[in-house]
């Protein structure tokens, strides 16, 4: 959005301009919320006998729990998937963690590591890095308010930014127990608190951001959530920290390696994701007793080594490649023309050194971050021509 208000939004904005809308017929009167708690007892107890025995007496009088409660933060990563910002939670486990750093990192730099220690997040840059693989880094946000259209699956985070400023007028409203308070932002969006279960994010007309699929779509209100627990979010559980076996994946010909095209990268995390399953479904008392521990997935990816600049390969390929059928020709050349580097003895003892370094190096990072490790290690074989 042009002023920072969007899901990737991260300009600094002016603060928004709050009214308060009556919309009921009641009669002015001076509310009660306006009246110290103290202020509210000391007059009950003047109209009160000293000598009275009424039930007031015999009544243990509590202080009442404060109206507003802060909100519960949880932590959130974004990931690209078919062209599309995805916002997904960390488990409750990592979320603390994070949350913790920040309370206590004070304006130094602090690496939480999250998701079984494969990746890294800095929490002051709130950038999450790939360790075992490359990978960019995806943004990270402390996440409290969110936001869906008519046509969105899912709940989106707002900005921090945007978040404080709806909190802050959550704070005021609830506080004075005056609602219908609309907070209208400087690039145009306007946010009508009606009620506690009710708050409504409004679309100017002339808006035209990341935000809007559609013109038709301008003028729908989205619904406003207030914390992740008001949202359906499927919060993974915590992986077990120990771990008792390693298995190292090495692909086959091409970087593909399913029918879904996806990368070796991708296949390994739901061989993870099915393990973890299996653990929890067969193996929770061994579990929960500490006796058993998880089985740890790793890529090995071959393929840009040896596709890569350093090569040329790709290079001279693409030389004599004709340019018709430019998708079935694009599939051949980083696919089938494996088959015949493996037979070169070049590019066949390339492969093989490129598989071996890889796996050194990744069980060293692992042992590096897993010393207490002492199980097996295994090397396994996935996709075409393993």
């Amino acid at each position: 959005m042009s002023e920072g208000l969007g899901p990737e939004g991260g300009h600094s904005q002016p603060a928004p301009t709050i009214t308060v809308q009556d919309l009921s017929d009641r009669p002015a009167h001076t509310p009660l919320d306006r009246i110290t708690p103290v202020e509210q007892v000391s007059g009950v107890v003047e109209e009160t006998s000293p000598s009275s025995t009424s039930s007031f007496e015999l009544v243990d009088m509590e202080p009442a729990p404060p109206l507003y409660q802060p909100v519960q933060p949880h932590w959130f990563y974004c990931r690209r998937v078919d062209s599309k910002d995805v916002w997904l939670p960390f488990s409750r486990e990592d979320s603390e963690r994070l949350e913790q750093a920040l309370s206590t990192a004070g304006e130094e730099e602090v690496v939480v590591a999250v998701e079984g220690e494969r990746y890294d997040v800095r929490v002051r840059e709130r950038q999450r890095y790939a360790v075992y693989w490359e990978q960019g880094p995806s943004e990270v946000r402390r996440c409290t308010w969110f936001y869906k259209g008519d046509k969105d699956t899912r709940y989106m985070p707002y900005p921090e930014e945007f978040s404080t400023n709806l909190e802050e007028a959550y704070m005021i409203a609830v506080t004075l127990d005056e609602w219908k308070r609309k907070l209208d932002f400087p690039s145009g969006e306007t946010v009508i608190l009606h009620n506690p279960k009710l708050i409504m994010q409004y679309q100017p007309i002339t808006l035209q951001d990341e935000w809007v699929s559609s013109p038709s779509e301008q003028t729908r209100p989205r619904t406003v959530k207030r914390g992740v627990d008001n949202i359906t979010a499927e919060i993974p559980d915590g992986e077990p920290e120990t771990i008792d076996h390693l298995v190292f994946m090495v692909h086959g010909i091409g970087p593909a390696c399913d029918i879904r095209f996806r990368s070796i990268i991708q296949c390994v995390n739901d061989f993870r994701s099915a393990s973890l399953s299996l653990l929890g479904s067969h193996y929770r008392r061994g579990q929960e007793e500490g006796r058993v521990g998880r089985v740890e997935f790793l890529p090995v990816n071959w393929h840009s080594a040896l596709h890569g600049d350093a090569t040329g390969v790709d290079e001279d390929i693409q030389r004599i490649t004709l340019p018709s059928i430019s998708r079935l020709r694009h599939f051949t050349n980083d696919t089938l023309l494996d088959l015949f580097f493996y037979n070169s003895p070049t590019y066949c003892q390339t492969i093989v050194d490129t598989v071996a370094s890889e796996v050194n190096k990744l069980h060293s990072l692992f042992k590096h971050r897993h010393p207490e490790f002492t199980g097996a290690v295994s090397v396994v074989g996935h996709s075409l021509g393993q």
